[in-house]
C-alpha cells in the first residue's frame, strides 16, 4: 500500500506537468495557425510590417487603392474617376428622361448608371487578379522545377519571369527583380501589394518568408505551394461549373416572363403595351419592373458567388 503511495505521489504531479505541457504545446500551435490565416486575410501592405506601415494605410482611402488595382496609378486619379461616374450617371438619365418625362425615373437612373464606372472599374480588377495568378502559378512551377535541377531561386524566378507571356505579370515581378537591391524584399512586395490585389501572391511572399527561414529545402516548400494553388484552382472550376446552372435557370426565368409579356401583350390587342409604354404611370410601372428584375440578378449572383 505504502508503494502505491509512493508510485501515485510520483506519478501524479509527473501527469500532471506532462498534461500542462501537452495543453500549452496544443495551444501555441492553434494561435500560430490561427495568426497564419488571420494574416493572409490582411491587406497586403500589413503583412510587411503592421506597425511600421500603419500610418501609410491609413492615409489611403478605399477608391484610391481600387484604381491602383485597375492599374491607376496617378496623382488625382481618384477625382477623376469620380467625375465620370457623376457625367455618365446625368448622361444616361437625361437620355431615359427624354424618353420617359418622370422626375422620379431621371433620379432612380442618375443613382443607378453613376454606379456603372464602378462596376467596369471591379471588372477590370477582376481580370488583371485572374490573368496575374494563373501566371504567377506558372512562374512557381518553373521556379520549383528548376531549384530541383540545382538552380538557385532568384536566378530561377528571374528566369521564369523572363519567359512569362503576361506583360502586366513581368511589370509587376520586375519590381522585385529590378529593386530588390536597393529597397529589399520587403519594400519590394510591399510596392507589389499595391498595385494587384492577389492572395495568392500574398501566400507566396509567406512562404519565401517561412521557407526560408524554418530551414530545410526551400524547393520542397515551393512543391507544396505549387500543390495547394493547383487543388485551388481545381476546387475553383467544380464551383464555377455548379454555380453556373444557378444562374442559367435564373435568366431561363426572365426569358420566361418575357415571352409571357408577349403572348398576353398579343392576346389582349397590345394593351399592355399601350398602358406600360404609353402612360406615364405605366411607364414609371415599367421602370420599377425592371429594377426589380435586375436587382434580382444581382442578390442571386451573389448568392451564388463562392469565396
Amino acid at each position: 500500500m505504502d508503494n502505491i503511495f509512493i508510485i501515485l505521489a510520483f506519478a501524479i504531479p509527473l501527469l500532471t506537468i506532462f498534461l500542462i505541457i501537452m495543453i500549452y504545446s496544443y495551444t501555441k500551435n492553434m494561435r500560430y495557425y490561427k495568426k497564419t490565416i488571420n494574416t493572409l486575410s490582411l491587406e497586403g501592405v500589413q503583412l510587411l510590417d503592421k506597425n511600421k506601415n500603419k500610418d501609410k494605410i491609413t492615409n489611403e482611402n478605399w477608391l484610391t487603392k481600387k484604381l491602383q488595382y485597375a492599374g491607376f496609378t496617378r496623382k488625382g486619379s481618384d477625382f477623376i474617376f469620380i467625375f465620370i461616374c457623376i457625367a455618365f450617371g446625368l448622361l444616361a438619365s437625361f437620355f431615359i428622361y427624354f424618353i420617359a418625362k418622370s422626375k422620379v425615373i431621371f433620379i432612380f437612373t442618375l443613382l443607378i448608371f453613376a454606379t456603372f464606372p464602378l462596376l467596369v472599374l471591379n471588372f477590370i480588377i477582376k481580370s488583371r487578379q485572374e490573368e496575374f495568378n494563373i501566371n504567377l502559378k506558372e512562374i512557381i512551377d518553373k521556379v520549383t522545377s528548376m531549384m530541383k535541377s540545382g538552380v538557385g531561386f532568384e536566378q530561377a524566378l528571374k528566369k521564369s519571369v523572363m519567359t512569362c507571356k503576361s506583360k502586366l505579370t513581368k511589370d509587376i515581378f520586375g519590381i522585385y527583380i529590378n529593386e530588390k537591391a536597393i529597397l529589399g524584399e520587403d519594400k519590394c512586395f510591399e510596392k507589389m501589394f499595391k498595385i494587384i490585389e492577389s492572395k495568392e501572391l500574398r501566400i507566396f511572399y509567406l512562404t519565401m518568408s517561412i521557407g526560408r527561414q524554418s530551414g530545410g529545402k526551400f524547393s520542397n516548400t515551393l512543391e507544396k505551394l505549387r500543390k495547394t494553388l493547383n487543388d485551388q484552382g481545381e476546387i475553383k472550376n467544380e464551383i464555377t461549373s455548379s454555380t453556373r446552372e444557378i444562374k442559367v435557370g435564373t435568366y431561363m426565368i426572365i426569358g420566361l416572363v418575357f415571352i409571357t409579356y408577349y403572348m398576353m401583350n398579343s392576346a389582349l390587342n397590345n394593351s399592355l403595351n399601350a398602358h406600360f409604354f404609353g402612360s406615364d404611370v405605366g411607364k414609371i410601372q415599367m421602370f420599377f419592373i425592371i429594377v426589380w428584375v435586375a436587382f434580382g440578378i444581382f442578390i442571386n449572383s451573389l448568392l451564388s458567388k463562392i469565396k
